[in-house]
């Protein structure tokens, strides 16, 4: 199960191999590559966590360092604003993989 954080990432759930083990967290970025000759977007996994909380800290690392680089992120003001929508995205996130966990037991 896959849900949609922002325009290129996502974050998908593990089942535990171990009962009574929690859950671990996939987050993926997908990116274009060319498969048998044709360009496609597919999820590449970034990195798997226990906690949601590092999960959310990478990812808005790695957006606001991309809207640093581009020159789209300038103010104090700016970052706050993204770290606090990147935790309510990654949040959301976390909650609706549960919704479907829980639907499809």
């Amino acid at each position: 199960m896959r849900v949609q954080v922002d325009d290129c990432y996502a974050v998908r759930a593990l089942k535990s191999s171990e009962p009574g083990k929690p859950q671990k967290l996939v987050l993926e970025k997908f990116s274009w590559l060319e498969i048998d000759g044709v360009r496609q977007r597919v999820p590449q996994t970034m990195a798997v966590y226990e906690s949601a909380v590092f999960l959310m800290r990478d990812l808005a690392a790695d957006v606001i360092g991309r809207r640093v680089l581009h020159g789209q992120m300038k103010t104090t003001a700016a970052f706050v604003a993204e770290t606090r929508r990147i935790a309510e995205l990654v949040e959301a996130a976390v909650q609706e993989l549960a919704e479907l966990q829980a639907a499809h037991v």
